[in-house]
C-alpha cells in the first residue's frame, strides 16, 4: 500500500476499494484507513523514540540498533522498526548496513561547519521571503514554541520543538525547494545543536534569547537585525563544539 505523508491513501488507489469489498467494513476506507493510520502511527512512535535518545545521549555514536531487539522493546513488528531506521539514516542520525542493522552516528563537525556555511549563503534571501508573508498566526505559533523552549528541560524534546520553531520560518517563505532544502539542513543539524548543549549546556540559554530577539525582528520587520541574529545563532553548535 502506498501512503501519501499524511498517512491517506492516495486518490487514485481510492477507486480500487468500493464500499462493500472484503476490504472494508461497509464504511467505505475505514479498514484501509485504520491499518494505513496505525502503521504511520507506530512508525512516528518508533522514529521519535530512537531520535530522542540519540539526541539525549542515551544511543551514543557507534551504538548499534537490532530491528528485532527494538521491535521487541517497543511492541511493535518490525515493518515500522525499518521504516523509521530508513528514515533516520536518511536524516543522518544512523547508517545502515547489508543486514539492516543501524549504527549510530558519531557527529562530524566538518558536516556542520558545511551546514552552517549554506544556510549563511541563503538566510538573507529566506528571511526577506518569510518576513514578507509570514502571517500573524504564525508569529503566534512561533512565540508559543519559544516560551516552550524556554521551560523545556528534556533536550531530545528539546532539539525538536527548535527544530519546529525555525520550520515556520521557513514555511514561511512561501517556497517549496527552499523552505524544504532549508527545513532539511535544520533537521541535518540537530545532533550537533544536541551534541553541543551536552558539551555546553549554556548554549541553550543563548540560543533562547535569539528566539525571542528573532521574533521580535520579525515583528518590527526588521531585515538587518533578525539576518545579524540568525548568521549568528546558526553557529551556536559549532562554537559549543570548539576543542573538540
Amino acid at each position: 500500500m502506498i501512503a501519501s505523508p499524511n498517512g491517506a491513501i492516495p486518490q487514485r488507489l481510492r477507486r480500487r476499494y468500493r464500499k462493500g469489498s472484503a476490504l472494508t467494513n461497509g464504511e467505505g476506507l475505514s479498514l484501509v484507513a485504520a491499518s494505513v493510520a496505525r502503521r504511520v502511527t507506530a512508525v512516528e512512535m518508533v522514529r521519535d523514540t530512537l531520535r530522542s535518545a540519540i539526541l539525549r545521549g542515551d544511543l551514543p555514536g557507534d551504538s548499534r540498533l537490532v530491528q528485532t531487539e527494538i521491535a521487541h522493546q517497543l511492541g511493535v513488528s518490525t515493518t515500522p522498526v525499518r521504516e523509521a531506521m530508513r528514515d533516520l539514516a536518511s536524516q543522518g542520525f544512523i547508517t545502515l548496513d547489508s543486514h539492516r542493522i543501524g549504527t549510530v552516528r558519531r557527529p562530524d563537525w566538518d558536516e556542520m561547519a558545511e551546514i552552517v556555511e549554506i544556510r549563511r549563503n541563503l538566510e538573507r534571501y529566506a528571511i526577506g521571503l518569510a518576513m514578507a508573508r509570514i502571517t500573524a498566526d504564525e508569529l503566534k505559533q512561533a512565540r508559543q514554541l519559544a516560551e516552550q523552549l524556554s521551560a523545556e528541560e528534556d533536550l531530545g524534546s528539546w532539539v525538536q520543538k527548535n527544530e519546529e520553531f525555525h520550520s515556520i520560518f521557513h514555511r514561511a517563505t512561501g517556497t517549496t525547494r527552499l523552505a524544504g532544502f532549508l527545513i532539511s539542513l535544520e533537521n541535518a543539524g540537530g545532533m550537533f545543536v544536541a551534541q553541543a548543549q551536552r558539551l555546553h549546556p549554556e548554549i541553550r540559554k543563548r540560543a533562547v534569547h535569539d528566539h525571542f530577539a528573532l521574533l521580535d525582528g520579525y515583528e518590527e520587520k526588521d531585515l538587518d537585525s533578525v539576518f545579524a541574529i540568525q548568521y549568528e545563532h546558526i553557529s551556536l553548535p559549532l562554537q559549543g563544539a570548539e576543542g573538540v
